[in-house]
C-alpha cells in the first residue's frame, strides 16, 4: 500500500486567466543574420556576480532550424523606429540586451554600464546569461560601432580601427590598455587590455515578445491552452514545485523537447504557477496562432 502523501506534498491549486491572443501584440518570429558581441576584462579581479535562475536568451536547434528564444524582452528601446524586423539587416546580442544592426551610433549595445558614479565592466560573461563583472571608479568606454552584418560577415569599428569577422567564426580583439582603479579602492590603480569577443554564427530563427510588449514568451511545449484545468492543481515536493510532475500532469513529455525547452519550461511553471514564486495576481495566459504561448504577471519567478 502507497504511503498517504503529506499535506505539503498535495497538489496546490493555482487559478490563471485564458486572454484571447488578440489582446497580447504578436511576437516576433523572424529568421535573420545574428552576431554576438561582449566586451570582457579577463585581467581584472571580479568583484560582483550577476545571474538569473533561467538565461533571457536560450539558443538551441529544432529540427533544422537554429532558434534564439528570449523569453524576455531584450531589444533596446527605440528598435521599433528601425522598422518591421523583416526589414532589419540583422541583430547583434550582448550579455545584456539585443540590437538591430547596423548602428548610426558608438556603443549602443551597452558593453558597459553605469552605478551610481562608477562603471561596471564585464569580467567573463555568456550572451544573456551569466557573468562576472568589476565595479571601476573611472572608465574610458571604447567606441565601437557596427557598420554592417551581411550572410557573409560582420564589418564594425573598434576604437578607430576596422575589423571584419566571417560568418561562422569568432575573433577575440585586443584594444588598447587602460588604467583603472576599483571602485572600492582596492589596491590602487591597475592595467587591463579590454577584449572585444566577436562571434558570427550565421542566421538564426529569433523569437522574442513583441516590440514594447512586457509579457513573456515560451513555446508551446506541445500543450493546448484549452485542455489546461482551471484552476490547475500544481505538484508540490516537499512543499516546492516539481515543475517535472507539473508537465505529466498536463500528458507533456519533457524527454520528448529539447534540453533547452525543458528549461523555458521551468521559467513559466515557476513564473506562473509556483505558489511560492508568483504574486497574488492571477496569471493571464494566452495562445497566439503559431502555438507559442504569452504569459502576463507582476513578477518573474526567475529574476
Amino acid at each position: 500500500m502507497s504511503e498517504t502523501p503529506t499535506a505539503a506534498d498535495r497538489p496546490t491549486t493555482v487559478r490563471w486567466e485564458r486572454s484571447p491572443h488578440g489582446e497580447f501584440p504578436a511576437p516576433i518570429i523572424a529568421r535573420l543574420p545574428y552576431a554576438e558581441l561582449k566586451l570582457e576584462h579577463p585581467d581584472l579581479e571580479p568583484t560582483g556576480y550577476g545571474e538569473s535562475f533561467f538565461p533571457d536568451a536560450v539558443p538551441y536547434a529544432s529540427g533544422d532550424t537554429h532558434r534564439i528564444f528570449y523569453w524576455r524582452s531584450a531589444l533596446r528601446d527605440g528598435t521599433g523606429d528601425r522598422g518591421p524586423p523583416a526589414t532589419w539587416e540583422g541583430i547583434c546580442a550582448t550579455p545584456a540586451t539585443l540590437g538591430v544592426v547596423p548602428t548610426a551610433e558608438s556603443n549602443v549595445f551597452d558593453l558597459v554600464s553605469s552605478r551610481d558614479d562608477a562603471t561596471v565592466v564585464t569580467v567573463d560573461a555568456t550572451i544573456a546569461g551569466e557573468s562576472t563583472t568589476a565595479l571601476l571608479e573611472s572608465y574610458a568606454a571604447p567606441t565601437v560601432r557596427v557598420l554592417e552584418r551581411s550572410e557573409s560577415r560582420l564589418r564594425l569599428v573598434a576604437e578607430g580601427t576596422e575589423y571584419a569577422v566571417r560568418t561562422g567564426t569568432r575573433r577575440r580583439i585586443s584594444l588598447a590598455e587602460r588604467t583603472v582603479e576599483r571602485a572600492d579602492g582596492g589596491d590602487g590603480a591597475t592595467t587591463t587590455t579590454p577584449e572585444l569577443v566577436v562571434r558570427v554564427p550565421g542566421e538564426r530563427e529569433l523569437h522574442h515578445p513583441a516590440l514594447g510588449a512586457d509579457y513573456r514568451l515560451f513555446p508551446s511545449f506541445g500543450v493546448d491552452l484549452e485542455t489546461v484545468p482551471n484552476p490547475l492543481p500544481v505538484p508540490t515536493t516537499n512543499g516546492e514545485l516539481d515543475h517535472e510532475a507539473l508537465a505529466e500532469s498536463l500528458s507533456l513529455d519533457l524527454s520528448a523537447r529539447p534540453y533547452p525547452e525543458r528549461v523555458l519550461w521551468q521559467a513559466i511553471a515557476t513564473t506562473a504557477f509556483d505558489p511560492h514564486a508568483r504574486s497574488e495576481t492571477v496569471p493571464r495566459l494566452c495562445q497566439f496562432p503559431t502555438g507559442h504561448v504569452g504569459l502576463s504577471v507582476d513578477r518573474d519567478g526567475g529574476e
